[in-house]
């Protein structure tokens, strides 16, 4: 019998141990191989290899660089790692990318900033780059992703004075996380805010500051004083917009090595503009990230009253769970089931009212009927426990067990809960938000300073020791650095954004940070069977990063950076 040199050659590797995708022995060679690297495949053994091949967009091949070189054909690219750390793609379980797309190609980025004067040098080149005007097209945003506490030199609020004087000739908008904005005086002008502007309703929890003689100082809080109110100041939402800042957004991202992303939106996004960005983007096949995504009903993607709870209700009837490709899928629904059960520590230790959580009921009943997985914003564990009566009910009638329904940020729960979660199939989605915190402003929350005089929050240890799963995400891009370098320093390090001490109780491996980040996550989206880890026949997402995750000093892993993202067997960003 003859054999040729090809089929023997593999027949030899595949009995020295080396793996391969189940596809025919008279297989192609490899598009790209990686050779000479440190692989952390996150495999069931967490186990390393020297090299990794790419057929098509799949793993096709993870062994010693003898055995892949061995597999090299003459259209193969192979790309030397110089013992470069590889690893699968990161997955960030949580994020706001679609909802934010439209301002972010007038955004200055200011998470790794770590002195003030720098913050503010940032800003003054946005708007050199953007160029003069007063309308919404050359406004500067820095929305959310930072936190003064950050700052090694002053951590004091910007002023509308010192906007004033770095961009004199552009509108600036400045905004702390979720609640707080400085604007400048061109900025106030384009929105229509002067002194008579009368104070906003109690109801939207919203403040104009102003100084002793009644003038606006260029200060607003309230998270939805802040949304509405100042809504002028913002690019139109169009579909147009929105796949525009998306592509911008999804190229930083690459440099950052997220390939995955779990969004949720928000109110007032357009349903058409998802659809765009179907059409024009992921059915152009112009994404370099896969998103999941969840359902708009109209211009919301929850009610905020009882009367609009009927829409949901037949929206998610409507709607399919995972409709769509692998690079963009409508998936979850959340991160509101109703939208004024906004779990808050606002709220201190009182119970929603049996009306609002009728409310709830009702839509969470009708997303079991459907199938969907439910991923529900909650923090403190009065609500976990409200909650999960309503999910016991409704799962003797529609089971929930095989969804994976989970809560997101979770922060407060009890060892008592977690198991009462983890008995109806729950996971856990753990966001670096609360980690854009430092001692002095997280004492100012009473409900919350008292709550981390007995627990972490979120109990890290309490999670991996119960065995519940549970993903890192990051909550960005408002109230939360984009960078998931970040989420992993905090959960490794312990440390805050300010660089203090933030979990008493015990904080995570190397090995279990990169787990809840990769394979951990893929699981929480139903995707383990194709994403999470480098195992041949899984879908070919790797970063190569620019130092080693596994030896940094621990307080350097915040720094660290992609120089090669592959997503779906594709490079979407190189820098090696």
């Amino acid at each position: 019998m003859i054999v040729s040199r090809q089929i023997f050659r593999q027949t030899v590797l595949i009995l020295a141990g080396v793996l391969f995708a189940p596809v025919s022995m008279a297989q192609s060679a490899p598009d790209t191989v990686f050779i000479n690297g440190k692989v952390l495949t996150v495999d069931a053994e967490f186990s390393q290899a020297e090299a990794v091949a790419v057929t098509s967009n799949q793993i096709s091949a993870v062994g010693t660089n003898a055995e892949i070189n061995a597999l090299v054909g003459e259209g193969t690219r192979v790309i030397d790692l110089a013992g470069k750390t590889l690893m699968p793609g990161l997955i960030d379980n949580h994020n706001h990318l679609i909802y934010n797309s439209p301002t972010w190609p007038n955004g200055v980025r200011l998470g790794r900033v770590r002195t003030r004067a720098e913050a503010l040098q940032r800003i003054a080149a946005k708007a050199k780059e953007l160029g003069p005007g007063n309308d919404a097209s050359h406004i500067v945003f820095a929305l959310g992703g930072w936190n003064p506490v950050q700052f090694t030199d002053d951590q004091s609020e910007f002023t509308r004075a010192e906007l004033d004087e770095i961009a004199p000739n552009n509108p600036v908008y400045t905004q702390i996380s979720w609640g707080t904005a400085v604007l400048n005086s061109m900025a106030m002008e384009l929105g229509g805010i002067s002194n008579d502007m009368p104070e906003p309703e109690a109801s939207t929890g919203g403040k104009i500051w102003r100084d002793a003689d009644g003038n606006v100082t260029g200060k607003f809080t309230g998270a939805i004083f802040l949304k509405w109110q100042l809504r002028p100041l913002f690019p139109e939402v169009t579909g147009e917009s929105a796949a525009a800042g998306l592509l911008a957004e999804i190229a930083d991202y690459s440099k950052l090595g997220v390939t995955t992303s779990m969004t949720y939106n928000g109110p007032e996004f357009p349903e058409d503009g998802l659809a765009y960005i179907q059409e024009y983007l992921a059915d152009a096949g112009k994404l370099d990230m896969r998103i999941y995504y969840p359902p708009h009903f109209g211009r919301n993607v929850s009610a905020w009253t009882p009367e609009e709870v009927p829409t949901v209700v037949a929206g998610l009837a409507k709607h399919k769970p995972y409709s769509g490709s692998e690079m963009y899928q409508m998936l979850h629904f959340g991160e509101h089931m109703y939208l004024p059960v906004s779990d808050s520590y606002r709220m201190g230790d009182k119970p929603y009212p049996d009306e609002m959580m009728d409310q709830f009921r009702i839509v969470v009943t009708a997303a079991a009927k459907n199938g969907w997985q439910v991923a529900e914003h909650l923090n403190r564990d009065i609500t976990a426990n409200q909650m999960l009566e309503i999910y016991e009910e409704v799962n003797q009638t529609y089971p929930i067990t095989d969804l994976r329904w989970r809560f997101e940020h979770a922060q407060g729960l009890s060892q008592v809960t977690i198991e009462r979660a983890k008995a109806l199939g729950m996971a856990m989605g753990l966001h670096s938000s609360a980690a854009m915190s430092s001692p002095k402003s997280r004492a100012s929350n009473a409900t919350f300073s008292e709550l981390l005089s007995k627990q972490d929050a979120p109990p890290l240890r309490w999670y991996q020791d119960s065995g519940i799963p549970f993903g890192l995400g990051s909550d960005a891009q408002v109230v939360a650095h984009d960078s998931p370098f970040f989420t992993l320093y905090w959960v490794v390090s312990g440390k805050d954004t300010s660089g203090q001490p933030y979990f008493k109780h015990g904080t995570l491996t190397r090995e279990e940070a990169l787990i809840a980040h990769t394979k951990s996550n893929a699981y929480l989206m139903h995707k383990e069977d194709i994403l999470g880890s480098l195992e041949v026949g899984k879908l070919a997402d790797i970063v190569v990063l620019d130092r080693d995750y596994m030896t940094v000093p621990v307080d350097d892993i915040r720094d660290l950076n992609s120089v090669l993202t592959m997503v779906d067997g594709r490079i979407v960003y190189e820098a090696m």
